[in-house]
This record gives C-alpha cells, sequence and structure tokens, in this order.
C-alpha cells in the first residue's frame, strides 16, 4: 500500500517504522486515527492511510485478524483494487494471479505490440488478460515482482535498453521498430501553479495551529497552520488575514516571511508563503475547522502534519 505513487527508496524507513508501531492487524485496527496519520505523515495520499485502517478493522471482523488470501476477498476491503489484490495475493500467498502497475504495462505493450491508450478500455482489460496468461503456478510472486522491475530497470519509458532485455528476442514492438512509441499513452497535462499563504500566529511563544474535520476533502483530521489559496484580486497579506478570521476568528496583520515551502500534490504545483502574523486579537476559537491549539513549535511533532505544513513547523524550530 505505501509503494503506491511512492518510490522504494522513500517507502522503507516509513514502513519499518510503521511494523514497529503496528505489528499487526489488530494494532493498526485498535489504533487512534491521529496515530496513523502520524505514522504516515510525509508519505502523502493519506487516504491510503485511512483505507488501511478501515481494511484493517474488517479483517478483525471478518477474517480473524489475517489478510485474506482470496482476490474476491482483498477486492471487498476499502483502498484495495486490483493491483493490490493482485500483489498481496500472488506475493504473499503465492497465488497465481495477476498484477498490472505502469510498469508491467509498458512492458506487455511493447511486448505485443499493443496499440492505443493502455489505461482505458478495452485495451486495459487486454493487458490484464495478457498478463493473467502469462502469471505461472509455481512462484507467481517472485514472476510479477520480475515483471515490473524488468519494468522499472531495463524496458525503461525512454531509452529502453532492449539489448539487455531477457525478452528482446520475441518483443513485437522491438521487431516493429515501436519500442520508444509504445505504450501510448496521452499526453500530461502541464501542472497548474497554485500560490497559498500559511498564518503563522504567536501568543507567549506558542502558535496556533488548526485541524481540519474528518470529511475535509484534503488532509481530513491533520493538523496545520491556518492556509489557504491566495485568491487571483488579492495580495498574500489579505489572504493571510483572511484565513486567520475565516478559520480561528482572530484578526492579525502578516509581518514577513517565515519560509517558502514549494510542492507538488497531484496535478499542482504549490508554492506555500508562510508569514508571520502580528497585531493580533480576539479570541481564537474554531470557525471553519474542528478545533483549534496553542502549542510550542517542539510540541509539534507529536502531531500529524502534512510534509509542507512539517517543513514549517521545522523551521520555526530552527528561529
Amino acid at each position: 500500500m505505501m509503494l503506491q505513487q511512492t518510490q522504494v527508496a522513500t517507502v522503507i524507513p516509513y514502513f519499518e517504522r510503521w511494523m514497529q508501531r503496528f505489528p499487526n492487524v489488530a494494532a493498526l485496527a485498535n489504533a487512534a486515527e491521529s496515530d496513523v496519520l502520524h505514522a504516515w505523515q510525509g508519505l502523502g495520499y493519506y487516504s491510503r492511510a485511512r483505507n488501511l485502517q478501515r481494511a484493517a478493522a474488517l479483517m478483525v471482523r471478518d477474517h480473524a485478524g489475517s489478510v485474506p488470501n482470496e482476490v474476491e476477498m482483498l477486492r471487498a476491503l476499502p483502498g484495495i483494487g486490483p493491483y493490490s489484490a493482485g500483489a498481496i495475493a500472488s506475493i504473499a500467498y503465492g497465488k497465481a494471479e495477476p498484477l498490472v502497475d505502469g510498469n508491467v504495462i509498458r512492458v506487455l505493450s511493447r511486448l505485443f505490440a499493443l496499440r492505443g491508450d493502455p489505461n482505458r478500455k478495452p485495451l486495459n482489460g487486454e493487458i490484464w488478460a495478457h498478463a493473467r496468461a502469462l502469471v505461472p503456478v509455481q512462484e507467481p510472486g517472485d514472476f510479477n515482482q520480475a515483471l515490473m522491475e524488468l519494468g522499472a530497470t531495463v524496458c525503461t519509458p525512454r531509452t529502453p535498453r532492449c539489448d539487455a532485455c531477457p525478452l528482446s528476442r520475441v518483443c513485437q514492438a522491438r521487431a516493429q521498430g515501436l519500442a520508444q512509441l509504445l505504450p501510448e499513452l496521452p499526453a500530461r497535462a502541464k501542472p497548474t501553479a497554485v500560490h497559498m499563504v500559511a498564518a503563522i500566529a504567536v501568543r507567549t511563544g506558542r502558535v496556533l495551529v488548526t485541524k481540519l474535520d474528518a470529511d475535509a476533502p484534503r488532509w481530513a483530521g491533520m493538523w496545520l497552520f491556518p492556509s489557504a489559496e491566495v485568491a487571483r484580486s488579492e495580495t498574500p497579506e489579505a489572504a493571510v488575514k483572511r484565513v486567520l478570521l475565516s478559520t480561528t476568528g482572530l484578526r492579525g496583520t502578516a509581518s514577513g516571511i517565515v519560509c517558502v515551502v514549494r510542492h507538488s500534490v497531484t496535478r499542482f504545483k504549490i508554492t506555500l508563503d508562510a508569514y508571520r502574523t502580528v497585531e493580533l486579537s480576539g479570541t481564537a476559537k474554531p470557525e471553519t475547522v474542528a478545533e483549534i491549539a496553542w502549542k510550542a513549535p517542539s510540541e509539534l511533532s507529536d502531531f500529524a502534519m502534512p510534509a509542507a505544513h512539517r517543513t514549517i513547523a521545522e523551521r520555526l524550530l530552527e528561529r
């Protein structure tokens, strides 16, 4: 689950810490969501962590605290789609089940010279059919991992190493001179630039943080500094004043940038300016958030925060 949209080198330390904290299904099912999100912070796509905990609760309820070994049962769990189900069934349980990820799509598209968008029907179904026909009964997990590794290291998106490929003699794309053209993926849309601000309000050495509602569209249940996108017609300073007032009822004035954090989320390229906020007046209360808290910067390490806001918290410790 961690490896979805995240590289192996990034995942390893997270996985090791996760397994120490939640050594079995029951431990994860019974944990507080805040602890789960805290352990996951930095990996992004936090719905994966929530789905993983919901799946653990169902495993405790319906499967005696064990991970099911059948694809149909796995697919019934939150957050587990065809790829994850095939990976768990084949790698963990030795079931002759296929899996298809981006690397496998690339290998099979070239191996069988498949034209068209591989992520759309009917071609996607054809790729899954090829994967199912190829997976062996013996050591299917090793085969599936080898297929993914072949795509990651040899049958790469650009300049595939066809001379080093064990399938080069039977690869139809190479025979037809199509290796550089397949798979026929649609062009990626250019990322949209987004300018955001965060209000860093400090009183008696404590900084104001807010916890989002459990049903918030992004970062649900996580803690962050009051933040908002800068509207086209307003200045960053005005946006700071607006978000502080709308989320906590406090009035304040932006006074200098603490730091600038640049990060990407899906197709958005975000610049987040953290402004120190002064001349605070009023009583802080949760207006459009679930909770608020005044915390010393050193205490924020215990809170589950999105990576960009965690960076701001770390900068505050340096000051």
